[in-house]
């Protein structure tokens, strides 16, 4: 079968990792193209090395500052593609204007869609991810939910049960193949000698980088939080330039601030943290996939199981609840990291990426 695979961002090439190994190994013809969705293709080709993954055969540079110029030259480059490869089936994943914008060449032309990651809401239609994956779902031809949660989403739209498919996360599956390559001595260098606790950052999203009144709060929590334990921040390039824009540096000056890292130093990064702080929706599934806790600087989540099962706390953007945030988690810690072994089965057992080829395989070949 001619399969073509659409990412365009780091999360997407991390979760779809498991399946599209599945399929090579199953004797399927895979075209894999970046859209060059993210700002820099460099920080997508560190995680393309670590999960072993060949590189794409394409590369749309589709990168705007402009939502719609950025998913409008999605939809017509990938429809060049797609004209060319002729494919039997298009897989996208998650929530990206890349998978949005290749869904919808896809639908057009014909060609059915497959969706990995179907059915995750957080019902805030302010956020651009909410209604990618909101249209995704009225698009695509079959829908891979990860979790009960998700198909109950589908389903209320509208969606026909015999379109869904509930198959487990394939991240379950890529942090299992890994497991053994996340220790704390790949964090050599990054950590100071001896340094035992530290709490992990990441902060990238557009509606918390782009305000200046929600990053100095972020920034400013973080600063505070740093005169009580290590902080460490891989910053993403365009997190850096908005701060230097804001002339906020100054809050980064108690924080170890560092270069984005590859994907198993950002696995070994979470696992010893005592927590971690994170606007990433990926992140918070590691996170409670490796048993730490997190705090979400969001209002809300689409990952809504990791806050019912008491290991997610969501403190938004502003000053005061993350601090009071941080404050409940430190002193109900001892009770929190029980949950945390629970917490790993939220996505499924491992298996997820077979159970999606077995689908895809019964229903297209």
């Amino acid at each position: 079968m001619n399969i073509v695979n659409f990412v365009g961002t780091r999360p997407e090439i991390i979760k779809i990792q498991p399946v599209m190994k599945d399929l090579e190994k199953r004797g399927h013809e895979l075209n894999f193209v970046h859209t060059g969705q993210h700002y820099d293709f460099n920080m997508s080709d560190i995680f393309i090395h670590d999960l072993e993954l060949t590189k794409p055969k394409y590369f749309l540079n589709a990168k705007s500052q402009s939502q719609g110029v950025q998913t409008a030259r999605i939809i017509a480059r990938s429809e060049r593609i797609l004209t060319i490869e002729k494919p039997d089936l298009v897989i996208v994943t998650g929530d990206t204007n890349s998978a949005l914008g290749a869904a919808i060449a896809s639908s057009k032309l014909g060609i059915k869609v497959a969706h990995v990651e179907a059915g995750c809401r957080s019902f805030d239609k302010s956020m651009a991810e909410e209604i990618n994956r909101t249209l995704i779902s009225h698009v695509a031809d079959v829908h891979f939910a990860p979790t009960y949660n998700c198909k109950k989403n589908l389903l209320r739209e509208g969606i026909s049960s015999s379109q869904i498919f509930l198959t487990g996360h394939p991240l379950v599956d890529l942090i299992h193949h890994v497991s053994n390559r996340i220790t704390k001595s790949s964090l050599d260098g990054l950590l100071d000698s001896g340094q035992k606790h530290y709490v992990l950052v990441t902060l990238h999203r557009r509606e918390n980088v782009t305000d200046k009144v929600r990053i100095t709060d972020i920034l400013t929590a973080l600063d505070r939080l740093s005169q009580k334990i290590p902080v460490i921040f891989p910053c993403h390039p365009h997190t850096k330039r908005q701060i230097t824009k804001f002339a906020i540096n100054k809050y980064l000056k108690n924080l170890k601030v560092i270069e984005p890292v590859g994907y198993l130093q950002s696995l070994s990064l979470i696992k010893y943290a005592r927590f971690v702080m994170t606007d990433s929706g990926g992140i918070q599934q590691e996170a409670a996939l490796l048993c730490t806790p997190c705090i979400t600087l969001r209002g809300v989540t689409e990952w809504i199981e990791t806050v019912n099962a008491g290991v997610n706390f969501l403190a938004g953007s502003k000053l005061r609840r993350i601090i009071s945030t941080v404050h409940h988690l430190e002193r109900d810690y001892h009770d929190i990291k029980p949950r945390l072994k629970l917490a790993r089965n939220l996505f499924g057992e491992s298996g997820a990426s077979r159970r999606i080829t077995h689908v895809i395989e019964n229903i297209f070949l």
